[in-house]
C-alpha cells in the first residue's frame, strides 16, 4: 500500500455505526465532527477540577487537566498542519483530505487525559496498589489477564473505554467516534499481560498496555480496519510529542508562578544539561533577563516568553524528526518517542530535570498523599460492599445504598450495555469507572462523607 493510500485509510470516516445525520450545510470533516461530539460532554467538563501538577490549587492561573488538554489540542493541531503541508508537497496526501490530520490531532489532544483518575498519576498508583492488595487478600474468579487490567490500571486505557463505551449516548458505542480518533489515544496497543514490560521493552507498543479485556474486541476491529498490525497509529507519535511539549514547559511556568522555582534556577539547570541547543537557549535567557530587569513582573514575563521560545524549538524539532523517521512512524516501528530522536531532545531533557524540582515541593506531596488516601479508601469501601449479592439497584440494604451512590450513567452501562461475561470483573470495573471519573474535590468530599469525617 502506498503512503497516499495509507493516509486515506487512516483519515477515513469509518465508525462502529453510521453517524447521525447532520444539517445539509455541515461542512465539517470527520474529526471536526468528533470534536463537536466531545466538547460539550461531562467527562470533558470534569477535567477542570482534575490535577495537572498542583492538586486542589486555588489560583486560577495554574493549569488543570482541562487547560492542559486544550493546550495539547492546539499544539497537536499546529504540528499536524506543518506535517500536512509536507505530505501535500510530496503528494503523499490527497488534497481532499487537507485539514483532516490537524483536526484529528485536535481531537486527540482534547481527550488524551480523559481517563486519568483524581490526582493524576498518583491516583493511578492508588488504584494499582489497592487492587494488588485486594487480590492478595480476597478470593476471586478473575483470570490472570483480568486481574492485570486492574493491577496495571492506566488512565490512557480508561480513556479508550470512556470514548468507545462508557459515555452513554443511547447505544454501546459511546461517542461513536471515528476509528482513527479512537486509535490516536492507544499509545501501547497490547493487552495487560503482553504489555506492561516497562522501559526495557524492545517494542514501544509493549511498555504499558492499551485496552482492557472488556474493550479488546473493539480494539481488534479498529486494528484490523486501519491495518495497524498491532502497532501505533502514526498520529500517536505526534500526540505524545504535543503532550510532552505542552506540559514540560507549562509545568515549570506554573512552578514559577507559585514561587517553587525561579528563572535563575531554570537558567542554571539548562546551562548544565543542554547540548546542541545550548548556545541559542542561553542567549535567549540572557536577553530576557536584561529586557525585564527593571519590570516588577519580570519573573512571570521571562518564563512566559521562554516557554513560548522553547515550545517553538520543540515543535520544529518534532516536525523535522517526523520527516527523518517517516517510514518507521508510518509502520509503527519507531521504538522511541519522536521528541527524543529530534534535535530538541536536550531541551526536553532539561525540562525533565526541572520537573523533579517542582514535583518534590512539600505542598504538592501533602496533597498527593491526601488524594491517594481518598482514592484508595473509596475503592476499599465500594469493593467491600460489592462482594454482596445485594449490591444491586433493588432493595433497601446497606450494600444496595452504596450501589445507588454510583452515577446512574455508569450503572446504565453496567446493567444494559456491558457484555463482558465475568460478573465480578464487571462489578469491579463499574466501581473503577465511577471513582476514576471523579474530580479531585468530589473524591475528597465523598471519601470524607462515607468515612464519617464530615456529614
Amino acid at each position: 500500500m502506498s503512503y497516499k493510500d495509507k493516509w486515506t485509510l487512516l483519515l477515513s470516516d469509518k465508525r462502529f455505526r453510521e453517524k447521525s445525520s447532520t444539517i445539509p450545510s455541515d461542512g465539517r470533516n470527520p474529526f471536526e465532527n468528533d470534536y463537536g461530539r466531545l466538547i460539550s460532554s461531562a467527562p470533558i467538563r470534569r477535567l477542570q477540577d482534575k490535577t495537572q501538577v498542583f492538586p486542589l490549587e486555588q489560583s486560577d492561573f495554574i493549569r488543570t487537566r482541562l487547560t492542559h488538554s486544550l493546550e495539547v489540542s492546539y499544539i497537536g493541531s499546529s504540528i499536524g498542519q506543518s506535517i500536512e503541508k509536507k505530505l501535500l508537497e510530496k503528494n503523499d496526501l490527497d488534497i481532499s483530505l487537507k485539514g483532516n490530520l490537524s483536526s484529528l490531532l485536535r481531537v486527540a489532544g482534547l481527550v488524551h487525559d480523559l481517563g486519568n483518575p483524581p490526582f493524576g498519576h498518583f491516583g493511578e498508583e492508588a488504584v494499582k496498589t489497592f487492587f494488588q492488595d485486594f487480590f492478595a487478600n480476597n478470593k476471586t474468579t478473575l483470570k490472570p489477564i483480568e486481574k492485570a487490567d486492574f493491577t496495571n490500571f492506566d488512565g490512557n486505557v480508561q480513556t479508550f473505554r470512556i470514548l468507545s463505551k462508557l459515555s452513554y449516548f443511547g447505544d454501546q458505542y459511546g461517542y461513536n467516534l471515528t476509528f482513527s480518533s479512537l486509535a490516536s489515544i492507544v499509545k501501547y496497543p497490547s493487552n495487560s499481560v503482553e504489555g506492561n514490560l516497562g522501559k526495557d521493552s524492545a517494542e514501544i507498543a509493549k511498555k504499558k498496555f492499551g485496552y482492557f479485556q472488556s474493550e479488546q474486541k473493539k480494539y481488534k476491529t479498529i486494528n484490523t480496519q486501519l491495518q495497524l498490525g498491532n502497532r501505533r497509529h502514526p498520529v500517536v507519535y505526534l500526540l505524545e510529542a504535543a503532550d510532552d511539549i505542552a506540559y514540560s514547559a507549562a509545568d515549570i511556568e506554573d512552578g514559577v508562578k507559585l514561587g517553587i522555582i525561579n528563572f535563575y534556577d531554570i537558567r542554571k539547570i539548562f546551562e548544565n544539561h543542554l547540548t546542541n541547543n545550548k548556545e541559542g537557549v542561553l542567549k535567549k535567557m540572557d536577553f530576557l533577563i536584561e529586557k525585564f530587569r527593571e519590570d516588577s513582573e519580570s519573573e512571570n514575563l521571562m518564563i512566559q516568553q521562554f516557554r513560548i521560545f522553547t515550545q517553538q524549538l520543540m515543535i520544529e524539532g518534532v516536525v523535522n524528526a517526523f520527516e527523518e523517521h517517516y517510514e518507521k512512524i508510518m509502520n509503527g516501528t519507531l521504538e522511541a518517542e519522536i521528541i527524543d530522536v529530534s534535535n530538541a531532545a536536550d531541551v526536553r531533557k532539561a525540562y525533565k530535570k526541572l520537573q523533579s524540582r517542582v514535583f518534590s515541593d512539600k505542598n504538592i506531596i501533602k496533597k498527593e498523599i491526601a488524594g491517594w488516601e481518598a482514592v484508595y479508601g473509596l475503592l476499599r469501601i465500594f469493593c467491600e460492599e460489592a462482594k454482596s449479592p445485594n449490591f444491586t439497584i433493588s432493595g433497601n440494604t446497606r450494600e444496595n445504598r452504596f450501589y445507588k451512590i454510583i452515577a446512574s450513567s455508569h450503572r446504565k452501562v453496567f446493567e444494559e450495555i456491558e457484555e463482558y461475561n465475568n460478573e465480578e470483573y464487571k462489578k469491579l470495573q463499574l466501581i473503577v469507572d465511577f471513582i476514576s471519573g471523579m474530580t479531585d474535590s468530589y473524591a475528597i468530599s465523598l471519601f470524607q462523607e462515607l468515612s464519617g469525617i464530615k456529614v
